[in-house]
C-alpha cells in the first residue's frame, strides 16, 4: 500500500459527503422552484432548518453504509459498473432505513415524496460522477506523473498462468503497474537483489508448479522487505488471511500481513499524531526538569542519538535523553565503544538471543539509572512518532548489528513501525526472552486494533514501575 493510494482512499470520504449534501441542496431547490410550485404547490409549512439537518443525517448514514459495502477499500480494484451497483444498493439501503424510522416515529417526511425520490436519484448520480472524477484524476496522475506506480516483479514457470498475468497487466486494468522484470523460474538471490536495487513493490507469482517450500521462502523474503505478495490461486493454501483481486479476469490472492493495512494505517497514524502531541504538551515540565538535571549530572549532550532498524529494514535515529557518560556512549561509528559494549554483554549480559541486556551497566550515570528505570530517557521518542519513524505502540526497535542476527521468523517485527511501548513491554519487558518478545509482537501485528493500542498504553505506566532484571 503506497501513500498515493492511501491519499485517494482518504479523500473519497469527504468528497462523497459533499456530493450527497449537494444532492440534498439541489433536491430542495428543485422542489421550491417556481416550476415545481406551479405544477404542485406546497400545501404545508416546510422548515428548511429541519430539512438541512435531515440531509446531514442522510449523508452520514450513507457514508457508513458505503463503508460497510467496501467502497472505501484502499486499493483501486473495482470497475465503475461494480461501484455503481454498490452506490445504488447503499443509497437505497439508507433511504429504506430512514423511511422505516419515520414510518414508526414521525410522518413529517412523507409530506413531500418528491424530496425523497429526487434525493435518492441525485445522490446516486452525484456519487457516481464523483467516483468517475476521482478515477479519471487518479489514472491521469498515474499515466502522466507516474505517481503511485506499483513496481512489479513477475515470477513465471513458462506456463499459461504467466501469460494471463502479463496480458492482464497490459490492459486498462494494469494502469498503475510497471513491470520491472519477468523472472522465469524462482531465483531467490536475484529476487533479493531486485528488492534492494529496483525498489520492488509487489511480487506476482504465476508459477503454479513451484514447490511449497520455495513458496514459503518467497513469502518470507517479501515479508522481510515489506513487499506485497500476490499469486494465482490454488498454489499457496497455507495462508488463510488473503484478499482476492480480479485483474482483468485473472484472480490474484494477496497475503494480508496485518490489519495494519489501508485504513488501519491511517487511523493508527492519526492516533499517533494526536496522542503524541498531547503527551509532549503534558510532559513539557518533565522535559525541562530532565534537561536541567542531565546538564548538572554530567558533561555532554542532552540527547543521545542511536541508530536503529525500522519498518522494511530502513535505518533511522532514535532519540533518547542521555543516560550514559558521554565518552562511554555506544556509537555505531566508534569501534572502541562497540567493543566495550560487547565486553560488557559477555560479562553481564542477562538475555540470550540477538538482543541482549546488561545488568548494572557501569556506563550509566547516577541520573541515568533513574531516568532509565522510569523510562524518562525514552520521552524524546514522542518526536520520533511525530516525524513518522516510530509509532506509539509496536515492537521495540533494535540496532543494525542485532537485526543482523535475526532468524527468519524474527524479521516479522520489521513489517510495521517500531513503538515506544508494545505488547512485549507490558507483558514482562526485559524479563522476557527474545523469542517470547517476538511471539508477543507477532500477535500484536496480526491482531492490531486501536483498542489494543489503547489497552497497551494504559498498561504501560504499571509496566514501567514494575520491578525488572535490567535496571
Amino acid at each position: 500500500m503506497n501513500r498515493f493510494e492511501l491519499l485517494f482512499s482518504a479523500i473519497r470520504v469527504p468528497i462523497d459527503f459533499l456530493v450527497i449534501i449537494l444532492a440534498g441542496i439541489l433536491s430542495y431547490q428543485l422542489r421550491i422552484s417556481s416550476i415545481a410550485i406551479e405544477y404542485r404547490p406546497i400545501p404545508y409549512d416546510f422548515s428548511s432548518d429541519w430539512y438541512n439537518s435531515f440531509v446531514i443525517i442522510f449523508a452520514i448514514v450513507t457514508i457508513i453504509v458505503l463503508a460497510f459495502s467496501g467502497m472505501y477499500n484502499t486499493r483501486k480494484t473495482r470497475g465503475i459498473v461494480s461501484e455503481f451497483y454498490r452506490i445504488l444498493s447503499s443509497v437505497s439501503t439508507t433511504i429504506l432505513i430512514i423511511i422505516l424510522y419515520y414510518f414508526f416515529y414521525s410522518r413529517d417526511l412523507f409530506s413531500s415524496r418528491f424530496l425523497i425520490i429526487s434525493l435518492w436519484a441525485l445522490a446516486i448520480i452525484f456519487l457516481l460522477i464523483g467516483r468517475l472524477l476521482i478515477h479519471t484524476i487518479q489514472d491521469a496522475i498515474i499515466r502522466h506523473y507516474k505517481w503511485g506506480i506499483h513496481r512489479v516483479l513477475i515470477i513465471t514457470g513458462g506456463d499459461i498462468a504467466g501469460k494471463l498475468v502479463l496480458d492482464a497487466l497490459n490492459t486498462k486494468a494494469g494502469i498503475g503497474y510497471h513491470i520491472v522484470e519477468v523472472q522465469q523460474g524462482l531465483n531467490l538471490k536475484d529476487l533479493r537483489h531486485l528488492a534492494v536495487t529496483k525498489q520492488i513493490d509487489e511480487v506476482i507469482l504465476a508459477d503454479t508448479k513451484l514447490p511449497q517450500d520455495q513458496l514459503i521462502k518467497v513469502n518470507y523474503l517479501c515479508e522481510e522487505y515489506k513487499i506485497d505478495f500476490q499469486y494465482i490461486p490454488n498454489i499457496f493454501d497455507m495462508y488463510t488471511q488473503v484478499e482476492v483481486k480480479n485483474l482483468s479476469g485473472v484472480l490474484l490472492f494477496r497475503v494480508k500481513r496485518t490489519t495494519l493495512e489501508g485504513w488501519g494505517s491511517i487511523w493508527k497514524r492519526l492516533f499517533d499524531i494526536i496522542v503524541a502531541s498531547i503527551a509532549i504538551i503534558i510532559l513539557l515540565p518533565i522535559y525541562i526538569i530532565t534537561i536541567i538535571a542531565i546538564k548538572i549530572d554530567s558533561p555532554g549532550p542532552i540527547l543521545y542519538k542511536s541508530r536503529r532498524v525500522g519498518v522494511a529494514k530502513k535505518p533511522f535515529d532514535v532519540y533518547k535523553f542521555r543516560s550514559m557518560y558521554e565518552e562511554l556512549c555506544t556509537d555505531e561509528d566508534n569501534a572502541a565503544s562497540i567493543a566495550l559494549e560487547q565486553k560488557l554483554l559477555a560479562e553481564k549480559g542477562i538475555k540470550a538471543g540477538p538482543v541482549n541486556k546488561i545488568k548494572d551497566d557501569p556506563r550509566v550515570t547516577k541520573l541515568g539509572k533513574f531516568i532509565r528505570k522510569t523510562s524518562i530517557d525514552e520521552l524524546p521518542q514522542f518526536f520520533n512518532v511525530l516525524a513518522g519513524s516510530m509509532s506509539l505502540v509496536g515492537p521495540r526497535p533494535h540496532q543494525p548489528r542485532e537485526v543482523e542476527k535475526y532468524k527468519q521468523h524474527h524479521k516479522k517485527v520489521l513489517t510495521i513501525k517500531p513503538g515506544i511501548t508494545g505488547m512485549a513491554q507490558v507483558n514482562g519487558r526485559s524479563d522476557l526472552s527474545f523469542e517470547e518478545e517476538v511471539l508477543y509482537d507477532t500477535f500484536y501485528i496480526e491482531n492490531w486494533s486501536i483498542w489494543l493500542d489503547i489497552i497497551i498504553l494504559l498498561k504501560t505506566p504499571w509496566a514501567i514501575i514494575a520491578p525488572r532484571k535490567a535496571d
